[in-house]
């Protein structure tokens, strides 16, 4: 005789329930983001909320930045030396590191050296 099993209900609070990312710590949220890379922070993260543009202006996120582009440079909706410059001015003199792989121009580097 088979008998049917029922999964057991989950605990209260748990069905169901929606997270609110935006009440993550700020220094949790900025570790997150950071991961996600500059064209990604720039086209879309910023723009959620305003808890998240306001971690996105923060100049520690921009102390590293990761622009290399291994797609179409030609197939782009987006100009990334126009991007490159706006996330170097982002890092307010704190940058240590930035990949400009594929797109980096002696003007641009002269641009990174000036800041």
């Amino acid at each position: 005789m088979a008998s049917s099993s029922i999964p057991p209900s989950p605990p209260p609070g748990e069905a169901g329930e929606a997270r609110n990312w935006a009440e993550l710590p700020r220094d949790v949220t900025a570790t997150i983001l950071q991961k996600l890379g500059a064209i990604d922070i720039l086209q879309s993260v910023q723009k959620v909320c305003m808890a998240w543009r306001s971690i996105c202006k923060d100049p520690a996120i921009w102390r590293s930045i990761d622009m290399h582009n291994s797609g179409d440079l030609w197939d782009m909706d987006y100009d990334l030396v126009k991007m490159a410059k706006h996330a170097i001015d982002r890092s307010c003199g704190q940058l240590v590191n930035i990949n400009v792989e594929y797109f980096g121009t002696d003007c641009l580097l002269q641009y990174i050296g000036e800041r």
